[in-house]
C-alpha cells in the first residue's frame, strides 16, 4: 500500500506540473508555422538569405557581418533574412565531440546571445528584418533574451521552420519556406533539400531556402502549380565561417573563398523572381536598374 501512494503521489506530482507547465506555456507569444507580411513598395526588393553565421566562433568573419549590416542600412528596400545559427552559442555541458566549439569561441555564449538580441533591435527599428528561423545552434541554450525582441519588433519567428508569405502592395504574393535543417540532403546536389521539401512540404512556395550544411547554392526552374509550370528558386545558405572545419570535414575540402550568401529581387507589380549567387550582385542589379524601364 505505502508503494501504491508513492506512486500515487509522484503522478500527482507529475501531473501538477505538467498543468503548470501547460498554463506557463499558453502565456507565452505563439511561434506559427505561417505567417503572412505585408511590404508596401513602388520599387524591387532585395532579400538577402542568411544562415549559419555562427557569431562567437574564431573562425567566423566578423568583417562580413559589418559588412552586409551596412549595405542593408544604407539600401533601400534590401532586407535580411536569418535561417538559423546565427550564434555559436557552445554551452557547457556538451558531448566531447563538441567541446572543439567551446574552445574556438572567442565570447560566451551569454555574450553572444547578448549581441544578437542588440543586432535585432537594429534591424527592427529600421524594419529591415523581415524573418528569423531558430537553427540548432540557438536551441543548445534555454536562454534566448532575444526572443521577445523578435516579438517586439514583430519579426515573424519559427522553430527550425516557417513558411513566410510575402505580400508587396497587397497584391503581388511571394510565398517563402524557410527551413534550416533539412532531413533531406545529396552531396552531390547542394538543393536537393530544398527540392524534396517543396515537393513534399512546399508545393506553392515560390522559394525554398534551406541551411545548415555551410556549402551555398541557388537554383531556378519550372514546377507546376496550379497546372501551370511556374519558375521557383531554391536555395542552400552558406556560412560565415570562412575557416570551417566542420565544412571542411563533411562537406568539401576547400576553404571559403568568399562569403556566398545568395539573395532574390522580387518584383512589387508582377510575379518576377531573379535570384543571385552573391548578395552584393544582388544589390548593384537594384541600384542600378531602372525600373521605368523593366
Amino acid at each position: 500500500m505505502d508503494k501504491l501512494n508513492k506512486v500515487f503521489e509522484i503522478l500527482d506530482y507529475a501531473e501538477f506540473l505538467a498543468e503548470t507547465e501547460s498554463e506557463l506555456f499558453e502565456c507565452q507569444p505563439e511561434f506559427e508555422h505561417y505567417k503572412t507580411l505585408d511590404l508596401q513598395t513602388e520599387k524591387p526588393v532585395c532579400l538577402i538569405f542568411s544562415s549559419d553565421i555562427h557569431f562567437g566562433s574564431i573562425h567566423t568573419n566578423i568583417a562580413e557581418i559589418k559588412n552586409i549590416l551596412n549595405v542593408i542600412l544604407e539600401n533601400d528596400n534590401v532586407f535580411l533574412l536569418v535561417n538559423g545559427d546565427f550564434i555559436d552559442n557552445f554551452e557547457v555541458p556538451v558531448p566531447k565531440l563538441l567541446l572543439a566549439g567551446i574552445n574556438s569561441q572567442i565570447l560566451s555564449p551569454a555574450k553572444q546571445r547578448e549581441f544578437y538580441k542588440n543586432f535585432i533591435e537594429l534591424l527592427g527599428e529600421n524594419r529591415k528584418l523581415l524573418v528569423v528561423v531558430i537553427g540548432n545552434h540557438e536551441e543548445f541554450s534555454g536562454q534566448n533574451p532575444y526572443i521577445q525582441t523578435l516579438f517586439q519588433y514583430q519579426v515573424p519567428i519559427g522553430i527550425n521552420r516557417l513558411l513566410l508569405n510575402l505580400r508587396l502592395n497587397n497584391e503581388v504574393e511571394y510565398k517563402i519556406a524557410m527551413v534550416h535543417k533539412s532531413r533531406f540532403n545529396s552531396i552531390l546536389n547542394p538543393v536537393h533539400s530544398s527540392h524534396r521539401e517543396l515537393t513534399l512540404y512546399y508545393p506553392t512556395a515560390d522559394i525554398v531556402c534551406t541551411s545548415h550544411t555551410h556549402f551555398p547554392a541557388i537554383y531556378t526552374f519550372p514546377y507546376p502549380k496550379d497546372d501551370e509550370l511556374f519558375d521557383r528558386i531554391l536555395i542552400k545558405t552558406g556560412t560565415f565561417k570562412d575557416k570551417d572545419a566542420y565544412t571542411f570535414k563533411y562537406f568539401n575540402p576547400y576553404r571559403v573563398s568568399h562569403m556566398s550568401t545568395p539573395a532574390v529581387v522580387l518584383y512589387p507589380d508582377q510575379r518576377k523572381m531573379i535570384g543571385f549567387f552573391r548578395y552584393q550582385d544582388a544589390v548593384e542589379f537594384v541600384r542600378g536598374m531602372s525600373y521605368d524601364k523593366c
